[in-house]
């Protein structure tokens, strides 16, 4: 009779650890969203792409300020490749504002497209059955759908003087009935500013108020932007 093979012996205790810990990172790889683990060889930029990648060096992105002249409600903003790139349920002046970050390949989104609509619906997964991202309003009749370049229209002025003497950089987007706003400017420290502020290089289509302690210290503006017309706002 042939002898039998020995039992397997248990694994040591450092064994055990390595396949535990290679068998987390197997699982982590086949995680949510379907990724894959390897990331994909980069294409050659266009000439455009390359000439944005030379405009914007050293801005990969910056801080976002979203607010609106009349009460907005699903409220989505999406970039040049149909990403969200920004979504609100609703805005309302003057205090609706809302303030955050935001990361872009060339400093800032070439384009933005902006709609909202007169009212939002929710059921489970409802935006991804539309083909819609997970987090993008929809229903009701879209009352706006807009798309401006962005990109194209910040100076030179503004990001070689960043590259020269710092600052954060803000990309602010106002929405009016007729079309969204686009601005931006640099921030530095109060009162470094060219009007007692500490923003720098303000420009685009409007520039919000500028509120001290409470107190209105210089009034804000923007152009109407189908007639061209300037207003000014208290914020």
């Amino acid at each position: 009779m042939q002898a039998l093979p020995p039992p397997p012996r248990p694994p040591s205790p450092v064994r055990r650890a390595l396949l535990m810990a290679t068998g987390g990172i197997l699982l982590s790889a086949c995680g949510f969203g379907g990724k894959p683990t390897t990331a994909k060889p980069a294409r050659p930029l266009s000439a455009e792409e390359a000439a944005l990648k030379q405009k914007f060096r050293g801005l990969q992105g910056g801080q976002l300020r979203v607010d609106s002249l009349f009460y907005v409600q699903g409220l989505n903003i999406f970039d040049e490749d149909g990403h969200l790139f920004f979504a609100h349920s609703g805005l309302n002046p003057p205090n609706g504002r809302i303030t955050s970050s935001y990361g872009a390949d060339f400093g800032v989104p070439k384009f933005l497209r902006v709609e909202w609509r007169d009212k939002i619906e929710k059921e489970p997964d409802g935006a991804l059955k539309r083909g819609l991202p997970g987090r993008a309003f929809y229903g009701g009749k879209t009352l706006g759908n807009y798309t401006v370049p962005v990109a194209s229209r910040i100076p030179e002025s503004l990001l070689e003087d960043r590259r020269r003497n710092g600052g954060g950089f803000r990309l602010k987007i106002r929405i009016h009935p007729d079309g969204p706003l686009i601005g931006w400017d640099l921030e530095r420290g109060v009162g470094t500013g060219p009007d007692g502020s500490k923003f720098h290089h303000a420009g685009g289509d409007f520039q919000e108020a500028y509120i001290y302690n409470g107190k209105v210290l210089r009034r804000g503006w923007y152009i109407h932007p189908k007639t061209g017309q300037r207003f000014e706002t208290d914020y």
